[in-house]
């Protein structure tokens, strides 16, 4: 049986993941005021109203009410168990030591878990050889003088050398790696059932990688200028998909959620220089055409993609098979297209012309699809020449039904300028032309750059609520005649302040959202429980009440799972993720996470507790009175009991003129 986790390890591990990371590993995030916004991963969201606290590392569904942390959504939406999300999490950001916590791993899990082990092994081994043995001279010299790459770039990117000794073979052999491991990996080429000798040997490789970093596979370039295959991946397999995987993803990911687009590259070299030249945002494909999984895993982290593709003629068929794909996939998405001059690719305009010039050219030569796809259809025309100048306009027609109304504009009155056509005669054919292939128009113009329908994640929404600046705690002067602000916890937050709409962003529109009914009495309770908590003082002050008990059972009970969490941490300050990851039951934490969105940036003060006190000492009992009987007076008149009636009318007057008077 695994031992339990301490706390100090729950504590390690919550501290060092991102839950903005985790998250957007399954739905888009974009920074709005201090928090992050998009759709809720675990409901149809069609307004995103999913909010993430990268401070507080919690998450709330305005929609579905989903509240929690990392751990929480992990579970929820893996369903591991506590902790196994734990461990999970501590996995990915690399905390070793924790393999006594572990329970009895399926066989497919630890068959996996061997090949991502030996797949580690094997990078650190490649990198090693390279840089410090004879070994790898020939390779590294390679990669300083011709591909201009320094050791700290070698480094980074886990570049490596496999030598023609099987020395990978020899590893696995002398550290007992089951065979059937060896064999699922792919890291070795077999003979008749048997290992005969590294799958990459005389080949430089350059490690595969998920998002997260784990090595799934390799891309080798052979040193043999014989040999007929120069470039090979590892095969495709359970675990290494091309379809599915974007080279340096994990390395640009966070660069592309801070803001940079994401910039597609056709080659790994293409990737390095452009991350030299300051592209963040670079990734690549390997050998294989964009697809939609593709498109789908950036699309998680932006609403800008810019293909950077070769300027020959295999670079334009990539970029005109990619540009609709993107628009098919993902509409919202603003779509550049840089096509490099004289044919070369990125790594070559590094190398021969230097970074600063790659630089510009990354930096300036972005066109919109409309504008790329035009001048690829003048290329090897003479479009001085009759015939060929008719095959370019319906080369044309296509491309601008595809685009904005603004862009066709422009386009139509730019080739009547350059090459003498009317505009008159050329909005004619154009018109013609979409009246004879009305299916080929395309609805989501959005991708084409600047324009986005409403309610794309391009749309801007405010960070939601809490906005506001500290304040103290309202007090009953500050209140109408019920004592609480009238605070709707899922539509807003806190007290809007002057300062909170100054900065220019948008409150949200959550009208769309469900929205409980929640009285003043539970307002009250969530007021004065997260005073509570805020401030020792207002803890013992309302515990010396000897009238005093929250009407709501939850509020009673999150108020002894707190002073139990407290009686633990003795000491420590609040932290709302531990406690919230200490009650673990999602209906509290939900209401947990609604109080603290609602007062928790708020100033506590004992006269706004008393007030809360006064609210569910006084207040709730008489409603609770008044309720049952408007119920017994609903229900005599229905049974026309006038006596009954008489009576309980007297009762409810007095109720009233005695509550009052008070």
């Amino acid at each position: 049986m695994a031992e339990r986790i301490p706390q100090q390890v729950i504590d390690e591990v919550r501290a060092q993941t991102n839950l903005v990371d985790l998250v957007s590993q399954y739905t888009q995030l974009v920074k709005r005021g201090r928090e992050w916004n998009g759709s809720c991963p675990f409901h149809e969201d069609r307004r995103p109203s999913f909010f993430v606290d990268d401070k507080k590392q919690v998450f709330h569904c305005f929609s579905c009410g989903r509240s929690g942390t990392a751990f929480s959504f992990l579970m929820e939406k893996e369903g591991y168990t506590y902790p196994q999300a734990i461990l999970k999490l501590a996995e990915d950001e690399g905390i070793s030591g924790l393999e006594r916590y572990q329970g009895q791993p399926s066989l497919r899990q630890e068959k996996f878990q061997k090949i991502y082990e030996l797949y580690d092994a094997a990078q650190k081994l490649y990198t090693h050889i390279l840089l410090n043995t004879t070994a790898g001279e020939q390779a590294l010299s390679y990669l300083k003088d011709d591909r201009q790459l320094d050791e700290e770039t070698i480094r980074q990117y886990g570049l490596g050398f496999v030598p023609s000794n099987n020395v990978l073979l020899s590893y696995a052999r002398e550290h007992n790696i089951d065979e059937t491991v060896m064999k699922s990996a792919e890291l070795f080429i077999d003979r008749d059932e048997e290992l005969v000798r590294d799958r990459f040997n005389n080949r430089i490789v350059w490690p595969i990688k998920n998002d997260r970093g784990q090595v799934l596979g390799f891309s080798g370039r052979s040193l043999d200028p014989d040999n007929p295959a120069k470039y090979m991946n590892s095969p495709e397999s359970s675990f290494f998909n091309k379809g599915k995987l974007l080279y340096n993803l994990d390395q640009a990911k966070g660069n592309i959620r801070a803001g940079q687009p994401a910039m597609i590259f056709e080659g790994f070299m293409d990737v390095i220089s452009a991350a030299m030249a300051g592209v963040g945002g670079a990734v690549a494909t390997m050998g294989t055409a964009l697809t939609e999984e593709h498109v789908a895993s950036l699309t998680k982290l932006t609403d800008k993609i810019t293909l950077v593709y070769d300027g020959d003629a295999a670079g334009q068929k990539a970029a005109k098979r990619s540009i609709p794909l993107i628009r098919s996939v993902a509409p919202q998405v603003e779509i550049g297209v840089i096509a490099l001059a004289d044919n070369r690719d990125p790594d070559e305009v590094r190398r021969e012309l230097g970074l600063p010039a790659l630089k510009q050219a990354l930096d300036q030569a972005t066109q919109t699809p409309t504008e790329y796809l035009i001048n690829a259809a003048k290329q090897d025309k003479n479009l001085q020449n009759q015939a060929q100048y008719l095959d370019f306009l319906r080369d044309v027609w296509p491309i601008l039904t595809d685009a904005s109304a603004v862009e066709q504009d422009y386009f139509l009155k730019k080739i009547s300028e350059d090459y003498g056509s009317s505009l008159e005669a050329l909005q004619s054919e154009f018109k013609d032309y979409q009246a004879a292939h009305p299916a080929q128009k395309n609805p989501g113009r959005a991708g084409q750059g600047g324009q986005r329908s409403s309610g794309s994640r391009g749309q801007k929404h405010s960070a939601g609520p809490g906005n506001g600046s500290e304040g103290a705690y309202p007090t009953a002067g500050d209140w109408d005649d019920s004592f609480i602000p009238d605070i709707d916890p899922l539509a807003g937050g806190g007290f809007e302040t002057p300062a909170a709409t100054a900065k220019g962003v948008p409150a949200p529109n959550w009208q769309d959202a469900p929205k409980p009914k929640i009285s003043r009495v539970e307002k009250a309770e969530q007021g004065l429980l997260m005073a509570m908590i805020q401030e020792p003082s207002i803890l013992a002050y309302a515990k010396e009440q000897a009238d005093f008990s929250f009407v709501h059972p939850e509020y009673q009970l999150l108020l002894l799972l707190y002073e139990a969490y407290s009686e633990e941490r003795a000491g420590a300050d609040f932290d709302l993720a531990a406690f919230m990851d200490y009650v673990q039951k999602p209906d509290l934490n939900q209401k947990l996470l609604t109080m603290d969105r609602t007062f928790g940036t708020i100033r506590p003060q004992m006269d706004a507790a008393k007030d809360y006190l006064k609210v569910i000492v006084d207040v709730a009992p008489y409603e609770a009175q008044l309720q049952s009987l408007q119920q017994k007076i609903a229900q005599a008149k229905n049974q026309h009991d006038d006596a009954a009636l008489m009576t309980l009318m007297t009762e409810l007057i007095n109720l009233k003129k005695e509550h009052f008077q008070q």
